[in-house]
């Protein structure tokens, strides 16, 4: 049995210039897109916009290409961070979805898919000419399916994890736009507001009423759910079959604790929080630098994704061939919403200098595997 490739791309905002930027050299080095290189394309948030955008047809029927998604992460940050003001401060989302003159995230998104659905793209997929894609995914969080109260919800369909999925799409009831499986992956709770998708009100798909959140509140690393989409649609039959290649978009180490012993009036000190300090005040990260309001939310998404890729460690064990490309960053590299020219500079900068350094080993054997198994 030949191999299963699958790619998966974390959650991050911005920060999705890096993993674009790596794609964009593994698509230079093989003369080939990705669509002809992988089996199995998934991304959170950021990562299920790149997900999507190399799979769908997205330019004349085609996928982009990693180095054109690269430019809309270097050039078109502003046209999906349209910023949203609030009377009341923290009330509101800090970005539109839409603020009713075509600006913002979901208009956006809409332009670049079009009313493609789902299964409209694994179609056209398979009409394509070397494509090798035969399901892709975004992750997301269901926290309602009508917008109102319900009696008995039900996993699934009501709350809970979800995936946006070529493989789900032959039902009706889960066939979306391609559009809404990206906007739903990225709706992060306080930068946006929930994504409501389907129930058939125009510009929305038939598909089943949903609102979602950004699936980095559950699995920003969405790698895991790769391997389990890769046994689930039968693509795979063990772990042997699978070659992994997971991204990261640049992980701040010092972002991922916090100082316990003395954080500073009015903060208690040896760790003692209560709901203020955790969610309210600006306890000190690692390096003791103020992490800004809501540090337990920063340490769940950072858990999250450091949790993933110590587990997919251990599946290697078990006969996986697992590779992970994720460079250190800054803290200002960090902040996801950071769309200032200078910090696009930077994060270009980290991920060159990534490739030509500490990870071109990895890099190398990835571009190595990739030759040897398409």
């Amino acid at each position: 049995m030949s191999k299963i490739i699958i790619l998966t791309v974390d959650g991050g905002g911005i920060k999705g210039i890096i993993p674009s930027y790596f794609l964009s050299q593994i698509e230079a080095a093989l003369n080939k897109s990705c669509y002809e290189m992988f089996d199995i394309i998934g991304g959170t948030s950021t990562g299920g916009i790149i997900a999507t955008a190399l799979s769908s047809p997205v330019n004349n029927k085609l996928p982009l290409t990693a180095s054109e998604i690269y430019e809309i992460y270097t050039n078109d940050g502003s046209q999906i961070f349209v910023s949203q003001p609030s009377i009341v401060p923290d009330y509101y989302s800090l970005y539109y979805a839409n603020d009713g003159n075509g600006n913002g995230v979901e208009p956006f998104l809409q332009q670049k898919y079009g009313n493609y659905t789902l299964n409209d793209a694994k179609q056209n997929m398979a009409a394509l000419e070397n494509a090798r894609t035969k399901h892709v995914f975004t992750t997301s969080y269901t926290i309602n399916s009508s917008g109102n109260s319900i009696q008995n919800p039900t996993l699934g369909q009501d709350y809970g994890p979800y995936l946006f999925n070529w493989y789900d799409a032959a039902n009706p009831g889960d066939d979306y736009q391609v559009w809404e499986a990206a906007r739903a992956t990225s709706a992060a709770p306080t930068y946006f507001p929930v994504g409501k998708l389907g129930g058939g009100s125009a510009p929305n798909s038939n598909a089943s009423e949903r609102w979602a959140l950004d699936g980095g509140v559950m699995s920003n690393n969405p790698a895991v759910w790769a391997v389990s989409e890769a046994f689930r649609t039968k693509l795979a039959s063990s772990l042997d079959d699978i070659i992994l290649i997971s991204l990261g978009t640049g992980s701040y180490p010092s972002g991922a604790g916090l100082v316990t012993n003395h954080q500073g009036l009015p903060d208690p000190d040896y760790g003692n929080w209560g709901f203020t300090p955790w969610l309210a005040s600006d306890l000190d990260d690692l390096s003791g630098t103020e992490n800004g309001r809501g540090a337990i939310v920063n340490i769940i998404t950072e858990s999250v994704q450091l949790v993933s890729s110590q587990q997919l460690s251990g599946f290697q064990k078990g006969g996986l061939t697992y590779f992970r490309l994720e460079p250190s960053i800054t803290r200002e590299q960090s902040k996801m919403d950071n769309i200032a020219q200078s910090n696009v500079d930077s994060l270009i900068d980290t991920a060159a200098n990534f490739l030509s350094g500490e990870g071109s080993d990895i890099f190398l054997d990835i571009v190595n595997v990739l030759k040897q198994n398409t």
